[in-house]
């Protein structure tokens, strides 16, 4: 189901803004990636079978692990305020794992620590990584949307 306009509105004025310099991430950055992950529905329902993902931040069983792991509390991914926060956090944790680096910490948003650091590590022995299409097309998308 679609965001309610008024639950979409303070998540766009107020929620992510304030998480964003919270935890000291870019402009608009929540909004970008909720928009990319449901292809600008911000479908709360959405899952990916696939991967198990759910949500408008389309957050995975083990990345909602790794919040808790991190700050002890159990996530609801399609709780919209709930995503947001477990957002957030996993996005401070890949800006600080890759110094800030906007396209880094959406390959680790997007594709899991692991890739992310495989990538820097192909590019540091050959000046070239490899990237799944997907990824790829996340971080073309993506980044233009935040500011």
């Amino acid at each position: 189901m679609r965001l309610d306009p008024v639950t979409f509105g303070r998540l766009q004025d107020s929620v992510w803004p304030a998480l964003e310099n919270g935890f000291k991430l870019p402009n608009n950055l929540l909004n970008a990636i909720a928009n990319w992950e449901t292809r600008g529905t911000y479908d709360n329902d959405a899952i990916n079978r696939g991967s198990g993902a759910r949500g408008i931040f389309q957050l995975t069983p083990i990345a909602l692990k790794q919040v808790k792991i991190d700050t002890g509390m159990e996530i609801n991914s399609i709780n919209p305020y709930q995503a947001s926060i477990a957002a957030s956090v996993l996005l401070a944790r890949a800006s600080k794992l890759f110094s800030g680096e906007l396209p880094l910490m959406l390959i680790a948003y997007n594709a899991g620590e692991g890739n992310a650091k495989k990538f820097v590590r192909e590019i540091a022995a050959t000046g070239r990584g490899t990237l799944s299409r997907e990824t790829r097309e996340y971080i073309a998308n993506v980044v233009p949307m935040v500011g």
